[in-house]
This record gives structure tokens, sequence and C-alpha cells, in this order.
């Protein structure tokens, strides 16, 4: 049972979270959100069985979310969780298909008992359903997809349908993100034209990045055929799509071939040939011993460092050329992605860590850990050094008059504590204006800004090794050494003494 959470209150949220984990079944927490609006967005992207939602939160209400859901023809159940205990709100939750009310604050087991109840009114609802009317796309998405279809009406009916046909053969297209309807649509019509007398079955996952195609009775001959098509579709349709193809013999296998599907998607970072992967091709790669290219690693982290931003694309693309000119395991090839990611963003933190604060919310290093495409590599690690270059001359000075003055007396009163309430009644502005302004102006929050140059003055410091710890803590404006190693640790990853050590 897919579960997702709706909480405004981080606390409660992980609570329920932590609840549900120590709870027995197959009840998986699949999203999180703390906002009606959020949970809208992902209730539609991850289509959950239950969903559990606080009745009131700031904004949207837990109903209104359920009103919305609802109309757009969402099929989830829901818990609603309140700290009110009004029958108005209880009746109202109810007659929009609640199918539990609970009390705040709620034990693990309250919870399991309500989680048990939906669960048994969601089987016995699949009961109901008359399978033999199904469309074929519906049932092989129930196959890919739905946990407990071992045994279920479903499997025996995908099982009725397949009988006899021992050719059934499984194509993913996966992409780095969603596959676009229309896209999906034109491979299909490319299959149906190369292969009109065949049954095709298709259906994709809710986040449209697996995308599924059935294809009955596909002989074997056929398969370069496929090939070729693939290689058409790449070319006219979407460059960015993995094609990934394996034939099931059993329906009960069809859920194990997605998974081995999916790690077979990673080839695309060996197999360049952009045709059907399948473990026949697979198989035949002959991978060699990979060696992570530290000078190359040393020459973008000098580049940072000295703020030569246009020269890092020459080090990517020589970084890319060195993946390419063996062929190496695509685990050695993310494996060097990633370090070499980390390595990038370690710098930048060190550097600035009002930037690094900012880009931290791309996840790029859980998009390098999910990349198929090695040629998308260095262009979106220079959209961050981009926006690093950008960031760091947009703070030696703001647009703003009161953002320009605000700077000036940061740089030359820096030792001072000067909180963001004195620094606006100093420019006769309220705290709340201030900060707006300064993130609008600089994308950087003013005490980040501020934090960012007393940390320039004490590396400076540091590097001219004139001055002792304690010293270089009180001449940068931090109260005491205590502190000062705590926020030096922060924004550059290393502790004071660290950082002289490896000056040297």
């Amino acid at each position: 049972m897919k579960i997702l959470i709706v909480e405004d209150e981080l606390k409660t949220l992980h609570g329920v979270a932590g609840l549900i984990m120590e709870i027995p079944g197959d009840y998986e927490v699949v999203g999180m959100a703390r906002s009606g609006e959020k949970g809208i967005e992902l209730a539609r992207e991850m289509n959950p069985d239950i969903i559990i939602t606080d009745i009131r939160m700031g904004g949207m209400s837990g109903l209104e979310m359920i009103k919305e859901l609802n109309s757009s023809k969402v099929q989830s159940r829901y818990i609603i969780l309140s700290g009110y205990a009004e029958f108005q709100y209880a009746r109202e939750a109810i007659t929009l298909g609640s199918m539990d009310y609970l009390l705040k604050p709620i034990t693990k087991e309250l919870l399991e008992e309500s989680l048990k109840k939906v669960k048994n009114a969601i089987e016995e609802e699949a009961l109901k359903i008359q399978t033999s009317t199904m469309d074929g796309d519906v049932i092989l998405e129930r196959a890919l997809f739905m946990s407990g279809f071992a045994e279920s009406k479903f499997e025996q009916e995908l099982r009725k349908r397949l009988e006899g046909k021992n050719l059934n053969y499984l194509l993913l297209l996966r992409g780095e993100n969603r596959i676009v309807q229309s896209d999906m649509e034109a491979v299909l019509q490319e299959i149906r034209g190369v292969m009109p007398s065949l049954h095709i079955w298709s259906c994709k996952e809710n986040g449209n990045k697996e995308n599924y195609i059935l294809i009955q009775e596909l002989e074997r001959e056929a398969l370069p055929i496929l090939d070729e098509m693939v290689r058409k579709c790449r070319q006219h349709i979407n460059p960015y799509m993995v094609f990934v193809g394996s034939y099931f013999q059993d329906v009960r296998e069809i859920q194990e071939c997605r998974e081995r599907m999916q790690d077979m998607s990673n080839w695309n970072l060996t197999i360049v040939n952009p045709a059907v992967i399948t473990e026949d091709k697979i198989k035949e790669v002959t991978t060699q011993k990979f060696s992570y290219p530290s000078d190359l690693e040393r020459d973008i982290i000098a580049c940072i460092n000295e703020g030569k931003i246009q020269e890092i694309e020459n080090h990517l693309t020589a970084f890319l050329e060195y993946l390419r000119k063996k062929t190496y395991a695509y685990g050695d090839l993310r494996e060097a992605l990633i370090c070499m990611t980390a390595a990038i963003l370690y710098a930048i933190r060190k550097a600035s860590y009002g930037l690094y604060e900012n880009i931290s919310s791309l996840n790029i290093l859980e998009w390098v850990k999910d990349i198929l495409f090695l040629e998308n590599y260095p262009r979106i690690i220079m959209n961050v050094m981009l926006q690093y270059e950008q960031y760091s001359k947009k703070l030696k000075s703001g647009n703003h008059p009161i953002i320009n003055k605000v700077l000036q007396i940061l740089e030359k009163e820096y030792q001072n504590e000067l909180q963001l309430e004195d620094m606006a009644q100093r420019m006769n502005v309220t705290p709340e204006y201030l900060s707006s302004l300064f993130m609008k102006e600089l994308g950087i929050k003013y005490t980040t800004y501020r934090a960012q140059i007393r940390i320039d003055v004490a590396k400076r410091l540091l590097q001219e090794g004139k001055l002792k710890i304690y010293e270089v803590a009180e001449e940068s404006g931090f109260p005491d050494v205590k502190y000062f190693t705590k926020v030096f640790k922060k924004y550059t990853g290393t502790s004071p003494g660290e950082y002289v050590r490896n000056l040297v």
C-alpha cells in the first residue's frame, strides 16, 4: 500500500512516517508534503493508495485538498488527522470519502487499526472489479506496478490473455526526465507501423520516467527491425530516450523483469549505439579497468578557486572524452560522475556557502545518480558554474540603492553584530522588507551573506598565518572561538585548524 502523508507540522509529519515504518504489512510511505498544494502535486504524480492528511494546515486545508483531488479523479482513500474534535469536520471529511478520522496525538495501535480498515476496504473493492472487461493497457499497468499482483484476479486475467503466447516481449522506454505523452504516442505509432499484425499494450509509471510496451508474439527474427525503429525514434522523436527489451515466459516473472530492465537501462552510459539494450548485447560488452582522472578534478577545482569559470567547460569536455576513451562498466562511469560532482560542490561550498545553500535544493547529486546520457553532464555542471559566476558578481553590488548601502556597511563593519533588525532601522525600513529585498536582489539570506563576509575575512587571515585561531575569530567578528569554529566548518566543510593544515 502506497501512502502519502500531508501535514504542515514537521514533527508530526516525521512522527507519522516513523509509526508506519513500525507497523507490519506492505505499507510504504512514498511521499511527504507540508501543504495541501504540495500534497495535490505528489498525489497526482504518485497515485497513492492512502493519503493521511491533517485537516487544518497553513494555506489550503486537508478538506480543500481532498475536494481538489476528488475533482481530479485521483483514486485514493483518506485518513484524516486533527487536533480538533468538532463534529462538523469529521462529518464533512466522511462525505468527501475519508475512511477514518483520528484525533492527535495518535498512537501506533490506532494508526495500525485505521490502516487495516482502509486496506480492507481497498481490497474488497478490488474483488468487485470485473477484470474480463478491462483494457489490456490497464492489466499491464497492474502487472508491472501493483503490489500484491501475484495470485490476484489481475494475474489470473493476464495469464488467461497470454495463454499459448510464448514470445511476449517487454520494452522499457526510460528518460532522465519525464517522457512526454506525445513522444510515447509517436513511438507506439512507429512500432505499429512496422509491426501492424501484432497485439501491443502500453502503460506508464506515474512520474512518466518509465513507459512500457508489451509486444505479443514478437519473433526473434524481428528484433533487428525493432532496433532500426528505435534508432529512427531517437533520431526524429527524442534523442534522450533509452530503450530496453526483454522476453518473459511466465506472468509471475513480469515484475522481476521490470526490475532487471531498470538496471539494464544504466548500460546506456556504456553502450553508445542507440538501439534496444538487451541482456545479450550487455554480455557482448568487454569493459576495461577504470582509473579516476584526479588530475582533471584538480584542474576544475583550481578554476573554481581562481574564478576562471569559462575554462571549466574545456576541462569538463576533457573529462567526458576520458570517460569515452575506453569501454567502462556503467557503475564505474557513474561513480566517476558522482565523485567529480561531489568535489565541485565541495569547492563551491568552500568558496561561497550562500550559493551552495541555493543550489543544494537542486539535488544535483541525485540527478547524477540517475544519469543515463554522459553528454548531458558538462551542460548541467556548466549551468551550475554560470550560476556561481553570476552569483559572485552580483554579491559585489546590488541594483537597489538600499542594498548597495547595506553591502557597503557590511564590508566596513563586519566586526560588529549588525543584526537584521539593526540594519533595517538604519535603512529606515522594516526587517521583513529588508529581508525579502535582500533575497530578491542577491538571491541569498541577509544572515548568510553577513556570515560569508566574516568567513572570507577569516580565510584571508588564516592564509596569512600571522594570527592564532582565537585571534582570527575575534578579528573576523565572531564572539568566541567555539562559535567561530562551528560556523567556519558549516561554511567551508573543514575546521579552521584543518583549513590551515590543508594550505601546506
